[in-house]
């Protein structure tokens, strides 16, 4: 037995990544990964191996070398799982790509029929991954089998093939090709050149500048007017926001130029190339691109997000321009990182930070880059926010020397730009920036924001300071959160968030139907019936005898008695308010049959929770989704005067968004339902079979037509609700321009462009929406006589389409 507190001499068959040992044992142990699992089978142990191979600071070089013995012996037994891991493994984990490509090769120079069925497996997925739309996993295995040319698995010519069925997507008419699905294909092969690019130039010159030609031609003719609506920032200092199609065909050709060399790529099989240089290599079978189809859902551009210029960097390394294939390949491990790992914050930490101590540039620097302009991604963040909000706090625990520095630089840096940001983006950075600071006790220096206590008070930095502080309040308790802020921050410090009932003896003694509201209340505490509510709001004219006889205010006031009595019954918390709501929820149906007394439900809610927008946006979703208020009447109320006003507010927009969710939803569970009917109805061969279930076809054909008048009747809705808004929205703007006309006033106040980004943004966020309402929007919303101020943002819009 070794000496305590020694390590055991290395025995003559010890492998130096400890693979081997580990798998004869029987059990997962690798090194630096704390006590041994249980035992496993093997083919999990497998999986495991090739998962992990080539982490936690292994040389690639000798994990490689046992995996592939491993591989060797065990290939008789396991061959489908070996393929299939490895597969898997190349389509989610890309940054690796390399690495599995030099496993396939060295397994390949021994085994050739291995390297053959991995090709094949590949080329299936890729058919698959193109057939289903999943272009994330599509573009993967495009580049790795472009690696595979690198590693003498896969013949260059055959490759080129591939790049060419991929490219003659351009060539298809305008109706049979729209651009994003050109956008696509020529992406996912300059995406996979920098890795390729060398050896093609090598073997196949000609048709690689022939290939290059076509991509330039394309690239040359593409309409980027919807790129205003991508980017983060309004102005182009002090960086440039380029399309990401035409700054990677900038990259690629400079790349070329330069001999197609790069600085960033592991690439091992260089290693082995003694081994694998004489390998049999394999031709690439054919594949026919799939034809476009109406239904078709293809990856958005984007506007490529910068930050960082060489005057904002503190680092012994340098940050690769913009216009070279290093600040590509490094922003693209990142990325590939993130969404391989988004999962698992810690994981994904540790990945990022090892890449700053392997690779020789400024990582630290790309990688806040990249996850800033994850969160500012318009029109959505590939992940939820708090994915990436967790995984910056993750980073500054795994590398506490370095990312809490690196965030205090950026913060301020992003907010010195405050006035040229987008509105939604500044809102998403403080809905962040709140976020971070609360798992942090909140310590911040103030000071750096000073400068917003001598600006206007709707400047964009105090409507950033003031979202801040909001958040952190929801985040904590508010008389805790305030003896943390200086005291000359005060006036942007918002009201307690209490709730605000009209008819408190404080607040309402002096209304004619104070005493009904006491009565109402005492009943409701003491559970009477439904039928006494109705009898107590129904002698409101012996209150208010001025009531009688005017339908209209008589409804209105026994409307807002009855949300105000309710809402401040439940007000202790959000579960009593919600158990109150559904309680009274046949009360508020009876009241609540026309758009006017909707509308002054809202409105009282808005009254009561006039210091609260937490809650009253979770209240209106509330009343939503138990259908005491429909999404029409939410519209109307939100274009009301004292909502508009509102508008730079983020709870706001974030009613309107769960608005248009619950409409995508009935509509999407629609979809659904039709499309089980249509596959039962699949199912029966003929009118006497019986379905599953016992339903003949006939019942069936029934059920269809049901559906399908259920699924006309929930898109007739979502059109009504999505267009409304627009028209809203349109009118609001076309107002303020002519009122600014008249008044000889700048028309580019904080409202104009807030209300006009989140315009922009709901016509490209709810992008499948705008296609399918298209012609409708063109007809009734954006005419010919809205300001081209406004009809700005619908000529963005339709250059994605």
């Amino acid at each position: 037995m070794a000496a305590p507190g020694r390590k055991r001499a290395r025995e003559d068959n010890d492998r130096g990544d400890g693979y081997a040992n580990s798998f004869k044992r029987g059990r997962y142990s690798d090194p630096g990964r704390g006590p041994a699992r249980e035992p496993e089978s093997t083919e999990k142990r497998l999986e495991n191996f090739i998962t992990r191979v080539g982490e936690k600071g292994q040389s690639p070089e000798s994990s490689l070398e046992t995996l592939a013995a491993l591989i060797q012996e065990e290939i008789v037994n396991y061959k489908e799982k070996i393929l299939k891991t490895i597969c898997n493994c190349v389509g989610t984990l890309c940054y690796k790509t390399t690495i599995y490509s030099t496993l396939v090769g060295i397994i390949n120079a021994r085994k050739y029929d291995f390297g053959e069925e991995v090709v094949d497996m590949i080329v299936e997925d890729l058919k698959s991954a193109l057939n289903v739309q999943d272009f994330e996993k599509a573009k993967n295995l495009v580049r790795f089998l472009a690696d595979l040319v690198n590693s003498k698995v896969v013949v260059a010519g055959s490759l080129l093939s591939l790049f060419e069925a991929f490219i003659t997507v351009t060539f298809e008419p305008g109706e049979n090709s729209p651009q994003l699905r050109s956008d696509w294909y020529v992406y996912a092969v300059l995406a996979a050149l920098p890795w390729v690019g060398q050896e093609l130039q090598a073997k196949k010159p000609q048709e690689l500048e022939r290939l290059l030609g076509n991509i330039e031609s394309y690239i040359n003719k593409r309409n980027t007017a919807y790129l205003p609506a991508l980017q983060v920032w309004t102005t182009e200092h002090p960086h440039a926001q380029r399309d990401y199609l035409v700054l990677l065909w900038i990259q690629v050709k400079n790349m070329k130029e330069s001999g197609w060399k790069e600085k960033v790529l592991e690439r091992p099989y260089q290693s082995f190339e003694t081994e694998i240089g004489g390998a049999f290599s394999h031709s690439i079978s054919s594949i026919i691109v799939p034809s476009h189809t109406p239904g078709a859902h293809y990856p958005l551009p984007t506007a490529v997000f910068r930050i960082f210029g060489v005057e904002n960097i503190v680092s012994e390394y340098a940050l690769p321009p913009e216009d070279f294939i290093d600040r590509y390949l490094a922003e693209e491990i990142v990325r590939c990182t993130v969404q391989a790992h988004s999962s698992n914050r810690k994981e994904c930490a540790a990945e990022l930070v090892g890449f700053v101590k392997k690779i020789h540039l400024t990582m630290e620097y790309i990688i806040t880059e990249v996850l800033f302009g994850y969160i500012f991604q318009l029109p959505c963040p590939p992940q939820v926010m708090i994915c990436y909000g967790s995984l910056f706090i993750e980073l500054c625990k795994s590398s506490p020397n370095t990312f809490p520095q690196l965030l205090l630089q950026t913060s301020p840096l992003v907010y010195s730009r405050l006035e040229k940001m987008n509105s939604v983006c500044l809102n998403r950075f403080a809905r962040w920036f709140a976020y971070h600071l609360s798992n942090f006790k909140y310590q911040w220096d103030w000071s750096i924001w000073s400068s917003c206590l001598d600006a206007s008070a709707d400047h964009p930095s105090i409507r950033f300071v003031g979202e801040v502080i909001s958040r952190c309040i929801r985040l904590s308790c508010y008389e805790e959160f305030i003896e943390l802020v200086p005291s000359h921050f005060s006036a942007l410090i918002p009201p307690e968030p209490l709730p605000l009932f009209k008819y408190s003896e404080e607040n309402g003694a002096a209304l004619p139907e104070y005493t009904l509201s006491t009565q109402l209340l005492e009943a409701i505490r003491s559970k009477e019936s439904t039928e006494k509510l109705s009898a107590i709001l129904d002698s409101l004219p012996t209150v208010c005898t001025e009531l009688e006889g005017n339908d209209a205010a008589l409804l209105e006031t026994k409307v807002s008695l009855l949300t105000h009595c309710v809402l401040h019954v439940g007000s202790k918390t959000i579960s009593h308010c919600t158990l109150a709501l559904y309680k009274f929820r046949p009360l508020f149906l009876e009241l609540l049959k026309s758009d006017a007394a909707k509308l002054t439900c809202l409105k009282s809610a808005a009254e009561f929770y006039a210091t609260n927008p937490q809650l009253l946006t979770l209240v209106v979703d509330k009343m939503l989704r138990m259908q005491i208020v429909d999404s029409m009447a939410v519209i109307e109320w939100l274009a009301t005067p004292p909502m508009v006003s509102l508008y730079t507010r983020q709870f706001v927009w974030d009613v309107v968004e769960s608005t248009l969710l619950k409409q995508n939803r009935a509509y999407a569970q629609a979809n659904k339902e039709l499309t089980d009917v249509q596959e039962e109805l699949r199912k029966v061969s003929d009118l006497d079979a019986v379905a599953l279930g016992g339903e003949t076809r006939q019942d069936l054909e029934r059920k269809r037509e049901l559906v399908e008048e259920k699924v006309e009747e929930c898109e007739r809705a979502h059109m009504d609700v999505f267009v409304a808004l627009c028209r809203n929205l349109v009118h609001l703007l076309g107002s303020h321009l002519v009122s600014c006309a008249l008044e000889k006033e700048d028309h580019e106040t904080p409202w104009f462009c807030c209300t006009l980004d989140c315009l922009r943004q709901l016509l490209v966020q709810h992008y499948s929406s705008s296609v399918r309402y298209h012609s409708t929007l063109e007809s009734t919303v954006f005419t010919p006589n809205v300001d081209s101020r406004v009809s700005e943002v619908f000529i963005q819009f339709q250059a994605l389409v």
